[in-house]
């Protein structure tokens, strides 16, 4: 090969590096990044209780506070409210004569992720959570179409919870990305027999700070 198709050639080998090194650091985040996001969520409850026979399918939203360990894990703190239909009544409403609408929980979850491929513009992640919650059985009534809703609220005791999840995050730039992720987490309601289990589903976006 001639003198000069070998500087040819290994200029090109270099761009073609160059690009490689560029796209892979292109999405990756130095460690202590912290960053934020919201999604909307669907769920439902399921399990043995009374509670994952009488709740089904209803929305929600959460936000999650990150912060980057090192190139592949993170920790983070994660709020949510999720809602569950009422489908059936439940054992007391049916003694006492009550009308539950939905169920209302309110979690406080710490989170450590595992990422795979995560210099990558699309990202997969591995998340385990654990934390409490704190449940309302709101009945809302209207006795007449011109009245407000009566609202009553039963708080039957907060308890610990568990959540295993999987997600992936496709960044439309270094500092965003779209968020989406299912995850079952796993509680024991309170005053109930029973392991109740909630799979949930959710999607929303991701901003990091930083360069």
């Amino acid at each position: 090969m001639r003198r000069g198709e070998r500087l040819v050639a290994n200029a090109l080998c270099g761009l073609v590096l160059a690009g490689m090194v560029t796209a892979a650091q292109a999405y990756e985040h130095r460690r202590d990044t912290p960053s934020v996001g919201i999604q909307i969520q669907y769920g439902v409850m399921e399990g043995g209780s009374d509670w994952g026979e009488s709740f089904g399918w209803d929305g929600g939203i959460a936000v999650h506070l990150r912060n980057s360990m090192s190139r592949n894990s993170a920790i983070g703190l994660s709020f949510e409210q999720q809602r569950f239909a009422c489908v059936k009544l439940l054992p007391e409403d049916i003694e006492e004569g009550g009308d539950t609408d939905f169920l209302k929980m309110q979690t406080l979850l710490a989170d450590y992720f595992f990422y795979f491929e995560r210099p990558a513009r699309r990202c997969y992640y591995a998340v385990v959570s654990a934390g409490f919650y704190r449940p309302e059985l709101v009945d809302e009534e209207r006795l007449h179409p011109d009245q407000p809703k009566t609202v009553n609220v039963r708080y039957p005791g907060e308890n610990f919870l568990a959540r295993l999840g999987a997600g992936s995050e496709y960044f439309l730039s270094r500092k965003f990305s779209v968020d989406a992720s299912a995850s079952v987490y796993y509680l024991r309601a309170p005053k109930l027999d029973g392991l109740t289990a909630s799979a949930q589903f959710a999607i929303g976006v991701h901003l990091y700070a930083g360069r």
